[in-house]
């Protein structure tokens, strides 16, 4: 673009300064040769008038992004195997750990519910408002004949109830993290 713009120009510079220099065949009927000031200009305008336009949706974007990270938890309450539980960040939880959510609280990562009964608002993903009931008694049978699990997606919102799950996914496998992923 600069090359093209510059080449332009100057060419009409020298044009308008010295058209002599031009052969016949290149002048009008009046002797001046033809410039393209209104080009090169009408192109720099709309090479930073992209630019404008780029560097406001990145901005969108980056704000976009933000909003979608502070939806998940900071903290989760993790329960050991001798049945304590001890707050640690969220970004510390590892596959297959189990964690309890009371009501208010985010979930802290992608589970299945292996104890409890909730109800979760899940319109961060479905946009439904319509909480939907998580629970581990009334989970029903695969098609295989065993307990399904059911599952719970991280960032979403418990609205009553109180439920423990296990951790399927965490960290960049979350679905909250696949979306930001897509949406970067």
């Amino acid at each position: 673009v600069s090359l093209g713009v510059g080449a332009a120009w100057l060419y009409s510079v020298v044009a308008v300064l010295a058209p002599g220099l031009f052969p016949s065949g290149m002048r009008a009927m009046d002797g001046r040769v033809g410039t393209y000031f209104e080009a090169a200009a009408v192109i720099i305008t709309l090479v930073l008038l992209g630019q404008v336009l780029e560097l406001r949706a990145r901005d969108q974007t980056s704000g976009a992004i933000r909003t979608l990270l502070d939806l998940s938890p900071a903290t989760a309450h993790r329960i050991g195997a001798d049945g304590t539980e001890t707050d640690v960040p969220a970004a510390e939880l590892q596959l297959g750990d189990r964690c309890r959510v009371r009501p208010g609280e985010k979930v802290p990562a992608d589970g299945t519910v292996v104890d409890g009964h909730a109800y979760v608002d899940e319109s961060m993903i479905t946009g439904e408002s319509k909480p939907v009931v998580r629970s581990a008694a009334g989970s029903g049978k695969s098609a295989a004949g065993t307990a399904a699990a059911v599952p719970v997606t991280g960032a979403t919102v418990l609205l009553k109830g109180n439920i423990v799950i296990r951790a399927t996914q965490v960290g960049g496998d979350t679905v909250l993290a696949q979306i930001v992923a897509m949406v970067a």
